[in-house]
């Protein structure tokens, strides 16, 4: 939390009672973290003429920076929003004319690699990066869930088994050095490669400085402050605990992803905009629990949704 005026810690607590009234129905109560992120006001003249392009890494907090700039975009409308994905070099390749020639601005995200990346002009590339191995424990979770199964079902070395013969071992390192869905095994040299490529990214954040990632992007550019809760975010029905032998295999197989983050992460992220009590009034409000009008609401407006809502 950035800010105390607006008394906007006692707007979020509301709308956690609110949410346990919407989700009182199911068996448990999932506890649901709302956050405020400014937009703050600078010296320098915001605007949306360079689009943006978030290389999007699974399970690092990806799907709900999408969702509130897809909410974004249709509101203001002065940008569009276009997640993309390729299925071969071909149409990889294709797809570069057509994303460097749009109208207007565009916020571009999708599991992307560097190769796409170097190839976009006039972009503000940007990207999350979350600690290889809660990153890939959460996808094996995630996962379980997806499919209905259970780690009894569905051990963790089979989840590991399936991802390397699926090209997904080392999953970050191949994202920043281009070899995502290559049928190649990559090399020291690639993880060279990918941290190399460190320094072609205009802002890269680690997941712990999400909040603040996201704010020096909506300062700017100009853009609304957000409210939000997370999305893909789950109370899973089974319960699983890494063992050593899991451990080990993460070791093995995403054993470049963690040194490639252990530099992301000595880097450390250096705050863009300086964080005042002047920011953008103009609110959106994005969370998958809250369904709320496409439009921007001013505090005043957050404070009566709230209580409108309570009344409920």
């Amino acid at each position: 939390m950035f800010i105390s005026n607006l008394h906007l810690n006692n707007l979020l607590t509301n709308i956690f009672y609110i949410l346990i009234k919407i989700i009182k129905f199911k068996k448990f109560i999932m506890k649901i973290d709302f956050k405020f992120v400014p937009s703050f006001s600078t010296s320098i003249n915001p605007n949306f003429k360079k689009s943006i392009f978030f290389m999007h890494i699974p399970k690092s907090g990806g799907t709900t920076i999408d969702h509130i700039f897809i909410k974004l975009s249709n509101i203001l409308k002065n940008f569009n929003f276009i997640r993309c994905k390729y299925d071969s070099d071909t149409s990889k390749i294709r797809s570069f004319s057509n994303l460097n020639n749009n109208p207007k601005p565009i916020f571009l995200s999708g599991h992307l690699d560097y190769d796409f990346t170097d190839n976009l002009k006039n972009f503000f590339k940007c990207t999350i990066v979350r600690e290889p191995v809660s990153r890939v424990i959460s996808h094996y979770k995630f996962n379980i869930f997806k499919m209905k199964k259970t780690p009894q079902t569905y051990s963790f070395e089979n989840f590991i088994n399936d991802e390397v013969n699926s090209n997904r071992d080392n999953l970050i390192t191949r994202h920043f050095c281009g070899l995502l869905n290559k049928n190649i095994e990559i090399s020291n040299n690639d993880k060279k490669n990918a941290i190399k490529n460190i320094h072609n990214f205009d802002s890269i954040s680690t997941i712990e400085n999400w909040d603040n990632f996201l704010s020096d992007i909506l300062t700017e550019f100009g853009l609304p402050s957000i409210i939000y809760s997370k999305f893909q975010q789950h109370n899973y029905d089974f319960s699983y605990h890494p063992s050593k032998k899991d451990l080990d295999l993460i070791k093995e197989n995403f054993g470049y992803d963690i040194e490639f983050y252990s530099n992301v992460s000595e880097r450390k992220y250096n705050i863009k905009f300086k964080r005042t009590q002047e920011y953008n009034k103009d609110i959106c409000i994005v969370s998958p629990f809250l369904n709320v009008e496409n439009k921007l609401f001013s505090d005043e407006e957050v404070k009566k949704l709230l209580i409108k809502k309570n009344e409920i």
